[in-house]
């Protein structure tokens, strides 16, 4: 069962939640906020009855007892393309509304979670289980319609392709997304290609010029800001990187990220 309310307008937010939360018995209930103050209501009475809760933005996700899924897909193992292939084609045979339960590896989850909302549909909850799998419950959305309307570009999405074999696409790469968070725009770097290598465990150490410092000062200090990094599946498969010998602070992903961030209006590709 899932539920949806707002409390915009509210200045108890809290009791209008208590009360359809005492009417359920299990499922999730999702709550339409104005922002922080209704968000820290919320989160203090979900607390005090002892219900998870997970914030997205000015939306509250209560979990009440478990969501029942109508169907589920074991996607674990699967490499990209093939966890975002398969979920897609089950989803495609259930209705609008409908839940499915997706269990996946590390590699597939950021994939599926980005992937699955760029085409329209919810993802309500991500938990880590024993094994180290994930369980995922998507919302089945309808199709996104396309809209015509002018964006504000607040966006950047540095795609390098050439990696530490040129060292100056591999400068550009961490001093662009450092230029635009001072322009207060939103940085995102993917590697890809023999983009990966920047990837590796020590391989921007080994790349220095005399005007500029160590390559990977420079990829520190946008990891430290905050700035995402993620490295292509596949291409990293091809090279033999691997998770484990990633640079902190770098996340593998695939064509659905991908995909993803190319596809929204309000960020601009950089290409190198």
């Amino acid at each position: 069962m899932i539920r949806e309310i707002s409390v915009k307008g509210l200045r108890s937010p809290e009791i209008l939640v208590a009360s359809v939360l005492n009417k359920m018995k299990k499922g999730l209930l999702i709550v339409e906020t104005e922002g922080e103050y209704q968000i820290k209501a919320i989160k203090d009475l979900a607390d005090k009855m002892n219900y998870k809760i997970e914030v997205d933005n000015n939306v509250v996700k209560i979990h009440v007892g478990d969501i029942e899924a109508s169907q589920s897909i074991n996607v674990v193992g699967a490499t990209c393309p093939g966890p975002i292939m398969m979920v897609s084609d089950v989803l495609e045979k259930i209705d609008v509304g409908e839940i499915l339960e997706i269990i996946a590896g590390k590699n597939a989850l950021t994939d599926l979670t980005e992937g699955l909302k760029g085409i329209g549909h919810e993802i309500l909850s991500v938990e880590e289980l024993e094994d180290g799998n994930y369980r995922i419950l998507v919302k089945k959305g309808k199709k996104k319609e396309e809209e015509l309307k002018s964006v504000n570009i607040d966006e950047i999405f540095i795609i390098n392709t050439t990696g530490t074999g040129n060292a100056e696409r591999a400068y550009s790469t961490f001093m662009m997304a450092d230029i635009a968070l001072r322009m207060k725009l939103k940085p995102t770097i993917f590697l890809m290609l023999d983009g990966v290598s920047l990837a590796q465990k020590g391989e921007c150490d080994k790349v220095k010029h005399p005007a500029f410092p160590k390559l990977s000062d420079l990829v520190k200090e946008v990891v430290k800001k905050g700035v995402k990094i993620y490295v292509c599946e596949l291409s990293a498969q091809f090279r033999g990187i691997s998770r484990e010998n990633l640079e902190e602070g770098f996340e593998i992903a695939g064509a659905p990220t991908f995909f993803n961030y190319l596809s929204k209006p309000n960020v601009r590709p950089v290409w190198l």
